[in-house]
């Protein structure tokens, strides 16, 4: 009695580890992995004590195809691709950028004559990018620095944000929930600071080749994909 209890409770605690699984918590990801790295090992002991030879493993075949399950598992749930896809089913967009762009080297800044002409771009290392179609700042140590509309015909010297900014290792990303306002701290105690322009307008995009994240006046738009970035935005809202 007991037994057959024992062994209907294990198997309502695999479907529902399963389920979990399948809904995405990163947490029984690591545990697939860590189940795969056991039988993987258990495995690769056998063949070390029998010479490496294959036929004991292959002449059983549930225990063969485990093994090969675990080392694909191994493999596959270790991609980005599919690590930034279990990692936004437990965390908000700002955790996701922040996790994307957090330790990337800045390596150009410069204005964004694709749209109106008033953007700009910021490009980061491992085909990470931050298009900025808002008023921003940067601040060095409480102090103003630069500033993208400091007023009616006043020139500014687009050349200053490349000079502060390049070859600066991101440190922390903010993003404010309602006004999806993004703060980006830098070492050397720079930061970049936007804040809400036209609300008409696409505030700011941020991608890289597994995410997508859009801020406008509704809020922030994400996108986690498995394949190169898309010309298109169906992004899903956050």
């Amino acid at each position: 009695m007991l037994e057959h209890l024992f062994m209907g409770s294990a198997q309502a605690l695999a479907f529902f580890f399963i389920w979990l699984y399948w809904k995405g918590q990163d947490w029984s990801r690591i545990l697939v992995l860590l189940w795969s790295f056991v039988v993987a090992a258990k495995e690769l002991s056998i063949l070390i004590d029998r010479d490496g030879s294959l036929t004991s493993l292959m002449i059983q075949p549930i225990r063969f195809f485990q093994a090969l399950l675990a080392v694909f598992l191994l493999y596959w749930l270790n991609i980005r691709p599919v690590r930034a896809w279990f990692k936004k089913m437990s965390a908000t967009t700002a955790d996701l950028i922040h996790q994307q762009l957090g330790g990337k080297l800045c390596t150009a800044v410069e204005r964004d004559h694709s749209n109106s002409g008033d953007g700009w771009r910021f490009e980061f290392e491992h085909e990470a990018e931050l298009v900025l179609n808002c008023p921003f700042r940067i601040v060095l140590d409480d102090n103003l620095a630069f500033a993208s509309n400091p007023g009616a015909g006043v020139s500014i010297d687009e050349q200053v944000p490349q000079q502060l900014l390049q070859n600066l290792r991101v440190k922390a990303v903010r993003v404010t929930s309602r006004t999806s306002d993004l703060f980006i701290t830098f070492e050397m105690g720079i930061e970049v600071q936007t804040w809400s322009g036209d609300s008409k307008l696409r505030q700011w995009k941020f991608s890289d080749p597994t995410l997508i994240v859009t801020a406008d006046s509704m809020g922030l738009n994400s996108q986690a994909i498995a394949a190169p970035i898309s010309t298109e935005d169906s992004a899903a809202n956050d």
